[in-house]
C-alpha cells in the first residue's frame, strides 16, 4: 500500500467532527434566517459520510472481501440496534400520549426499498442509505464491476439533480424518497470517496484552490436556495462543496484540531443516532415548561441537542467499555462510535 494511504488521515476525523454538529443544526434548525442558512450550508454532512465510507472501503488488494464483509455487519448491527432503539421510543410515546403508531404497508414498503424509516426516525434513513450501500458494493466488487461503477457516479449525481431541482423547476414534485435514496443519494457519493482513494497519490490540487473551490460554491449554495426557494436535501453546489473539502482533508492528513478530532473520532456516529431523540425530547420540554416560543430558549435549543448528544454518546461508550470488561473482553471496538472507518 503507498506511504499516503498508510497515514492516518487526523483531517478527516476533524471534518467529521464539524459535519457531525452542522448535521445537529441541519435538522434542529436555529430560528428564522440564521437557521436557513445553517441549514444550508450543512447539506454537506450526510454527502461527506457517504464519501468518507467509501474511501475506507478502497482496498489495493480489490479481491479481498474481508475488510468489507466486516464492515457490512457492523453497519448491519448498528442499524439494527438504531431502529430497536426508536421503535421502543415510538411505542413509549404510544403508550404515554396514545394514537397509532403510523405503521402502513405503505411506509414500510417505503422504508424497505428506499430506506426512508418514516416509522421510526426519518434522520436514520442514511444508516439504512449505507447498509444497502455496503451490500450493493459487496456485490459489484465480487463481479469485478468497480470501474463501471466509476462511471456511474456523474450519472447519477445528475439523476438526483434532475429528480429534485429539475422537476421543481419543471413545477413538478417529486417525493424526496425517489432521489433522496441508497442508489441516487448514497451510492455515487460513496463510490466518488472510493475513487478519491485510489487517485489521492496523483492528486496534485493545491490547497488554495482546494479552499476556494470549498467557499465559492457554499456561497452558491444560498444563491441556490434563495432562486429556488425551497430545500432538497443535497443542493446542486454542494456537490463540488463537498467534494473539495473532502479532497483538501485527503491532501493534508496531519491537520488536527484536537477537540474536533476526538468528537468525529468518537461520536460521529453516535451523536447521528442520539440527536433525534434528544431534540425532540427538548421539544417536550420546551412545551412543558412554555418556553417554546421563546427566541433565546429556541436558539439556544441546537447547542443543547448537539452538547447532549456528546454526552450521550460518551456515557454510552463509557458503559459499553465496562460491560466488555465485565464479559471478559478488553478490546474496544473503535467502529462502533465512528463513521466510516
Amino acid at each position: 500500500m503507498s506511504e499516503t494511504a498508510k497515514k492516518y488521515n487526523y483531517c478527516l476525523d476533524v471534518i467529521k467532527g464539524i459535519a457531525c454538529i452542522f448535521v445537529v443544526c441541519m435538522h434542529c434548525e436555529f430560528p428564522g434566517i440564521i437557521g436557513t442558512i445553517v441549514q444550508c450550508i450543512s447539506r454537506f454532512c450526510v454527502p461527506l459520510f457517504f464519501m468518507i465510507s467509501g474511501y475506507y472501503c478502497y482496498y489495493e488488494n480489490l479481491g479481498d472481501e474481508k475488510p468489507v464483509r466486516k464492515k457490512l455487519f457492523h453497519i448491519l448491527k448498528i442499524t439494527s440496534g438504531a431502529t430497536a432503539f426508536y421503535c421502543a421510543i415510538a411505542m413509549i410515546k404510544g403508550l404515554i400520549i396514545g394514537g397509532s403508531l403510523g405503521i402502513s404497508l405503505r411506509g414500510l414498503a417505503i422504508w424497505a426499498i428506499f430506506n426512508q424509516p418514516i416509522v421510526i426516525a426519518g434522520q436514520m434513513w442514511f444508516l439504512f442509505a449505507l447498509l444497502y450501500t455496503y451490500i450493493f458494493y459487496a456485490i459489484i466488487k465480487r463481479l469485478g464491476l468497480i470501474k463501471l461503477a466509476y462511471f456511474s457516479i456523474p450519472v447519477l449525481i445528475a439523476l438526483y439533480i434532475a429528480g429534485a431541482q429539475g422537476m421543481h423547476l419543471l413545477g413538478y414534485s417529486l417525493p424526496n424518497y425517489l432521489y433522496r435514496n441508497w442508489l441516487i443519494e448514497g451510492f455515487p457519493l460513496f463510490m466518488l470517496g472510493h475513487y478519491i482513494h485510489k487517485k489521492q497519490d496523483s492528486i496534485k490540487i493545491k490547497n488554495s484552490t482546494l479552499i476556494v473551490c470549498v467557499f465559492v460554491p457554499t456561497a452558491l449554495c444560498l444563491v441556490e436556495r434563495y432562486l429556488l426557494g425551497r430545500d432538497f436535501g443535497v443542493n446542486i453546489f454542494t456537490f463540488p462543496q463537498v467534494s473539495a473539502l473532502f479532497l483538501l482533508a485527503v491532501r493534508n492528513p496531519t491537520f488536527d484540531i484536537k477537540f474536533l478530532r476526538n468528537i468525529g473520532k468518537k461520536d460521529s456516529m453516535l451523536v447521528y443516532i442520539f440527536h433525534p431523540a434528544i431534540w425532540h425530547g427538548l421539544e417536550y420540554i420546551y412545551e412543558w415548561i412554555h418556553i417554546g416560543e421563546n427566541m433565546i430558549a429556541l436558539y439556544l435549543m441546537p447547542i443543547l441537542v448537539i452538547v447532549l448528544s456528546i454526552i450521550a454518546s460518551r456515557m454510552y461508550t463509557i458503559g459499553k467499555i465496562k460491560l466488555d470488561l465485565l464479559g471478559g473482553n478488553q478490546r474496544e471496538n473503535s467502529l462502533s462510535t465512528n463513521i466510516g472507518r
